[in-house]
């Protein structure tokens, strides 16, 4: 890539902005390079080299964060390729490093080495350990891929395949005798209802090329700049109504929220990585990273406001009357994602994000409490079933 490879910076030294784009280049490949091992050879590895390689995978990615949050670097964008070229328009195989990239790439690859090292215990005695770790550094690598994209188009390939781990994740133990049927429908039921929302990521990537003629984040913010919009404009609303689909989709508002508990049919550290620290997510950043255009849609964000509002009172009611104790969790994550949604739909996108990082902790650490708890239990997870005197420790 390196023949290939353009620096776009605003300021700030040329050989560091050089040196930070060779570091998200390896910060992208090695997730990447992990599954690709432990999907080709890992079945005739021993499970402890099989997990060290996909979890050092994801430390090393995280050490280069740690790198590049501390140089405090000035927004960077490393073009990689074109991929399209029209006289009209041409989408770019781009990356961006910004704080919000950045402080989310940290949040996954932080956590994501936590839940890394807890599965190599977790899933010891499984047969498929080596597949678990491939589609966990998939997920990785897809996450990492949507936030930092530089333009709707690579975010959309994040999207896509988050949403397929996702899916490879949740049915996992899809040949158990006993659930292997639940877990496959619980898996079918969070792809269709994500492809729900994909369809509104698609329809305002097309709106938004025909509008703006690109689909880079810094190009959009320069034509509203550049041009007067009018507030509430139709066609704004449209792609602003379209993006927030995707994010209820993603995200688990109402009405597609319902694929959030019966994902729960997946291993716990699956539930603690992608329903509670990163995927569900990816609806709040999508909207954060397109902020300019929710500001520009009033009425859009009225919608968002009541949506969230809405999602976060009934998933805490419905809380209270789950008595399995991963479907407490998850919809309590349904109720806070819809917080995080209430403060989008306020305007308040650094409120909304940092309620996405200490939520990213909180859960994480709630999910896998309660996997303790049920291997300490014998794999019950009723709560009425949980007395102190009956757990076997």
């Amino acid at each position: 890539f390196s023949s290939r490879r353009r620096h776009t910076r605003l300021q700030g030294d040329w050989s560091s902005d050089v040196c930070s784009s060779d570091l998200l280049i390896t910060l992208l490949l090695l997730p990447l390079l992990g599954a690709l091992i432990n999907g080709t050879v890992g079945k005739n590895l021993p499970k402890v080299v099989s997990g060290v390689i996909g979890t050092s995978a994801v430390a090393l990615s995280f050490g280069i964060v740690v790198i590049l949050f501390n140089q405090n670097i000035n927004p960077i964008k490393v073009h990689l390729f074109n991929l399209i070229e029209f006289d009209s328009f041409k989408i770019n195989v781009s990356f961006l490093l910004d704080h919000l990239s950045i402080w989310m790439a940290l949040i996954i690859t932080g956590i994501g080495t936590l839940i890394h090292v807890f599965s190599m215990g977790y899933m010891a005695h499984d047969e498929g350990y080596y597949k678990f770790f491939t589609y966990l550094n998939l997920f990785i690598f897809a996450m990492l891929l949507l936030v930092l994209g530089s333009n709707y188009f690579v975010l959309f390939f994040g999207w896509e395949g988050v949403g397929i781990c996702s899916f490879l994740l949740i049915g996992f133990h899809y040949s158990d005798p006993i659930k292997g049927i639940a877990n496959s429908l619980a898996s079918r039921k969070a792809f269709v209802m994500n492809r729900i929302g994909d369809a509104g990521l698609i329809f305002a990537l097309f709106m938004l090329l025909n509008t703006f003629k690109t689909l880079e984040f810094d190009g959009i913010l320069n034509v509203i700049n550049s041009q007067s919009f009018t507030l509430d404009n139709f066609l704004l609303i449209g792609i602003t109504l379209c993006l927030f689909l995707a994010a209820t989709g993603k995200s688990a508002q109402i009405p597609l929220f319902t694929w959030l508990p019966d994902a729960m049919a997946g291993p716990t550290p699956v539930s603690a990585l992608i329903h509670a620290a990163t995927m569900v997510t990816a609806g709040i950043y999508l909207v954060v990273r397109s902020n300019f255009l929710f500001e520009l849609a009033p009425f859009t964000k009225e919608i968002v406001l009541y949506i969230g509002v809405a999602t976060s009172v009934v998933a805490a009611f419905m809380a209270l009357r789950q008595n399995d104790i991963k479907k407490v969790l998850a919809y309590s994550t349904v109720s806070q994602l819809g917080l995080m949604v209430v403060a989008l739909g306020l305007g308040a996108y650094t409120v909304a994000i940092f309620h996405v990082t200490t939520h990213a902790f909180f859960k994480a650490l709630l999910f896998l409490g309660s996997g303790s708890v049920i291997h300490g239990m014998s794999d019950e997870q009723d709560i009425r079933k949980m007395e102190i005197g009956r757990a076997h420790v």
